[in-house]
């Protein structure tokens, strides 16, 4: 009888807690509840070593009546890379937020709130990341049933909402400034005396609709075309 793979051995390890959907090509694909994914992914940092590569949200509702969030981790040790899904219900939104676990999955987390509009509750900085300040609160623009095309009109006297500094501290503001080849970006410098003790950071100020663009409209070969000639999504 042959030894079990790297990828069984795992899969039977969180057997109790998640479904295996399939292993190929050195991607252990899985499914998790929302109720048991902190634990899950506590068990996949702690025991597995597992390394926190992004979080990706997807507008399924067509298809399953759900949004999906899925967490991938690299299982570096085993030359492994486990895809975690959660499937969300489109009518309660919300799912709990593994930044306090894993700081790394801080700004992931929020553009799929942006984008897709799937709340991370518990997240220790739930504020706007990728859209612009004056972008409507529940427009999300990734979702299947936002036209491509869509301008929403702006919220009026709308401006980034920046972190105060620590008590005794003052705000050194850098910006927002606009240069050509990069993201525009406004950096809040918290300064003690002559010493930096912290910082807030704001980007994202151009949101261009590329990324809706090539899912709805572009080909295979325009996706790269324009994606290699333009910054910001």
């Amino acid at each position: 009888m042959s030894n079990p793979t790297p990828a069984e051995t795992i899969a039977q390890e969180l057997r109790d807690w998640i479904g295996i959907e399939g292993v190929a090509d050195g991607i252990i694909h899985a499914s998790v509840s929302r109720e048991n994914l902190v634990s899950v992914v506590k068990y996949i940092r702690d025991a597995l070593g597992g390394r926190f590569i992004i979080s990706v949200g997807t507008d399924k509702r067509e298809l399953s009546g759900c949004y999906e969030v899925n967490n991938i981790f690299g299982l570096d040790q085993d030359q492994l890379f486990l895809l975690l899904k959660t499937s969300v219900d489109a009518a309660d939104p919300h799912i709990d937020s593994i930044t306090p676990l894993i700081p790394g999955a801080n700004w992931a987390e929020r553009e799929v709130r942006d984008m897709i509009g799937v709340h991370p509750v518990g997240h220790p900085d739930p504020r706007r990341l990728v859209l612009p300040d004056d972008w409507p609160q529940d427009v999300h623009p990734l979702r299947r049933d936002f036209p491509y095309n869509q301008r929403p009109e702006p919220v009026s006297d709308a401006k980034p909402e920046m972190r105060q500094p620590p008590k005794g501290c003052s705000a050194l503001p850098i910006g927002p400034f606009f240069p050509t080849l990069e993201e525009p970006a406004f950096v809040n410098l918290f300064v003690d005396g002559e010493q930096i003790v912290g910082m807030d950071y704001r980007g994202f100020f151009n949101h261009r609709g590329i990324e809706k663009l090539a899912d709805a409209t572009l080909t295979y070969d325009q996706v790269p075309f324009l994606a290699e000639r333009i910054c910001g999504i």
